[in-house]
């Protein structure tokens, strides 16, 4: 991720759950079942040590993505009257604490 997107990255559906899961689910059938894989047991090890990593990782991936996303709902609630909104012909008044720039007049 770079720095740029990091936070629009984390907007999205956390897909990596996905992944997380059938690599976890993998480790569990190459460390049951190998011998019905025809695979050595150090290969079977190593394969499923690999798998475990990796999901491990796309969890750890995923879980940041849920706890972005969950946490957005936590905002203190900001409201004005419309008496109170300023009103001005040079700028536009969106909210506190948010700068408008031109990607999002774009969207």
């Amino acid at each position: 991720m770079t720095s740029q997107y990091q936070v629009e990255s984390l907007l999205r559906p956390p897909v990596e759950l996905l992944s997380a899961g059938l690599a976890i689910a993998m480790t569990a059938v190459i460390a049951g079942f190998h011998q019905w894989l025809y695979m050595p047991p150090t290969v079977a090890g190593t394969a499923a040590t690999g798998f475990a990593g990796y999901g491990l990782w796309r969890l750890r991936q995923g879980f940041r993505v849920l706890r972005y996303r969950r946490r957005l709902g936590r905002l203190p609630r900001f409201a004005l009257r419309r008496d109170r909104i300023p009103v001005s012909r040079r700028q536009l008044y969106v909210g506190r604490g948010f700068k408008w720039e031109a990607r999002h007049t774009q969207r």
